[in-house]
């Protein structure tokens, strides 16, 4: 009986001793420093299979932390790494100073991250992921976020994770800067869009007039075609439906007829143009022609403007009057901005934009937490800058609506990260081939990237579909309408002048009366001789029917 209880103990051992983590000397590992012989040994060294054009699941790289166990460490980072259940620091009742900073722990007895629901998030996915792929083992261990109280930032923060012997690497996403390369700290691929973007209110209590909005549906050049088609239809229409050489109502010589004459045109022809009251019936086929190409013109070109006109309102609403679009705006007025408490491109954007006034004094958790909006007002600043990531799913939460992503800052990316002590750096060259290999085939985006739901749907439209919509309507644009309204009227005027002859259309009263308000016709010869001045009306159907063309 006691031998079996022996052998028994002994075997648990044995079980254990064999089931201990085998962790990874970086300094031994296999990586190839120097390859001769040209393209053959590389594709060797790598297991590239030359034929087949690919490299084999367990090639000589991929695999070199098979069977191995990596110590991993992580901040706390919503969606991102996060634990299911563990959100405190166990025994520390604030924010204490590291290393009393872990959620959970290998080394923290009854407490590792694999308990009571274990960890959640996209980069957690992630690298469990490249695990699976790499055939090695992960011990997780997560910690709190950068402080609230006790003096802290991130770069201090990852100082400490890879100086910390427990510790092979850091899987948050870290931005990757020259002053933690300078501090040793090595960034892998870069699998995430680090790059800062503005975060503005969609509304401003800022007013100004809009002095330009009723002429911005269309750009100048289309204005100045307008301006020449209606003169041109003016001068036209003068042509064929006035006698105004001989017309002594106009003024007393050619000149004074000629400016009367074309003035009253131009005031029909706005009239006509419009749908205002004064206007009057062209008497000649002629007249009538080229006043129904107008008129197609006049429908097309006021349902163009008022559907130009509607899309600009209707953006400028949703935007907001006062939007700050770039870095430019943020200048002009005063330059007051929040960044996130231990920013690493701090330095670099104060370098860049001087004129910046910087609050940080709120950390990345607490400004993907609190409504951004009231954050901006309360502040008195007229924009965030957070990183494009976490940036994009802000904007999409409930309490966000009124706030929207306008424009980048500073373009960067941010990957895993350790050290080049104790040859760390090394095991990017592993990592970042299956990372690679995660994105290229599609399971970065299907399985792992975390869809946020937007809860702003309909909210108001982004920085670029705004501009697309307030931009004016183009010659190129317009050029369509011109050509067949100028074409035809054109075409009118000149197939009359040339084959039917002027219209004898000046012995209208209604022409005479607009002109001149209360003057009166002289009779004709013909009234004269029938004992006074013809009506109006019957002067009117007798030009009409006695026009020659």
């Amino acid at each position: 009986m006691r031998q079996a209880l022996l052998l028994g103990v002994l075997a648990c051992s044995l079980s254990h001793a064999a089931a201990a983590p085998v962790y990874v000397d970086f300094c031994s590992l296999a990586i190839p420093q120097q390859l001769s012989g040209g393209y053959k040994n590389v594709s060797q060294a790598v297991g590239f299979d030359a034929a087949s054009g690919s490299v084999p699941s367990k090639s000589n790289i991929r695999g070199l932390l098979d069977g191995k166990t990596l110590r991993v460490i992580a901040h706390v980072d919503p969606n991102r790494v996060e634990h299911a259940t563990f959100k405190t620091v166990p025994g520390c009742s604030s924010d204490c100073p590291y290393p009393d900073v872990f959620f959970c722990a290998p080394h923290i007895p009854g407490r590792t991250c694999d308990l009571e629901g274990g960890l959640k998030g996209r980069d957690y996915l992630l690298f469990q992921e490249m695990a699976k792929r790499g055939g090695f083992n992960v011990e997780w261990a997560l910690t709190r976020d950068v402080s609230k109280t006790v003096p802290e930032s991130y770069t201090a923060m990852a100082v400490n994770f890879t100086t910390d012997d427990r510790f092979d690497l850091s899987t948050n996403w870290w931005t990757d800067t020259s002053d933690r390369r300078k501090l040793g700290l090595v960034i892998g691929h870069h699998h995430t869009d680090a790059s800062r973007v503005l975060i503005t209110a969609r509304n401003s209590k800022k007013k100004s007039l809009d002095l330009d909005l009723l002429v911005r549906p269309f750009t100048g050049l289309v204005w100045a075609v307008w301006c020449a088609i209606i003169v041109t239809y003016s001068i036209m229409m003068f042509t064929i439906e006035r006698n105004w050489i001989d017309n002594d109502d106009l003024g007393k010589n050619r000149a004074e007829r000629l400016v009367k004459g074309l003035s009253l045109e131009l005031y029909l022809t706005f009239e006509r143009f419009s749908g205002g009251s004064q206007t009057q019936k062209p008497m000649s086929r002629a007249g009538r022609g080229i006043t129904s190409a107008f008129g197609l013109f006049c429908l097309l070109f006021m349902s163009l403007y008022t559907a130009k006109l509607a899309a600009i309102i209707v953006v400028q609403d949703s935007a907001g009057e006062g939007l700050i679009k770039n870095m430019n705006d943020v200048r002009d007025n005063g330059g007051a901005v929040i960044m996130f408490k231990g920013d690493p491109l701090k330095k670099r954007m104060e370098t860049a934009h001087p004129y910046l006034k910087v609050n940080e004094d709120y950390s990345m958790g607490n400004m993907t937490r609190l409504a951004l909006g009231k954050l901006l007002a309360d502040n008195q600043a007229l924009a965030e800058i957070l990183p494009a990531n976490v940036a994009r799913n802000v904007v999409l939460q409930k309490q966000n609506c009124d706030v929207t992503v306008t424009s980048s800052v500073f373009t960067a990316g941010g990957g895993f990260m350790t050290s080049v002590e104790k040859c760390r750096s090394n095991v990017h060259v592993i990592l970042d081939g299956l990372l690679m290999e995660i994105e290229s085939d599609g399971t970065l985006d299907d399985r792992i990237e975390t869809k946020t739901v937007d809860m702003c749907s309909g909210g108001g439209l982004d920085a670029d579909a705004a501009g697309l919509e307030t931009k004016a309507l183009d010659i190129d644009q317009m050029m369509g309408l011109f050509m067949f309204v100028g074409g035809s009227m054109c075409a009118i005027f000149f197939t009359n002048q040339l084959f039917g002859g002027a219209s004898k259309a000046l012995n209208n009263p209604n022409y005479l009366d607009i002109l001149g308000g209360a003057a009166q016709r002289k009779p004709s010869k013909e009234n004269s001789a029938h004992g006074g001045e013809e009506d109006g009306k019957a002067a009117h159907h007798r030009m009409f029917a006695s026009s020659k063309v």
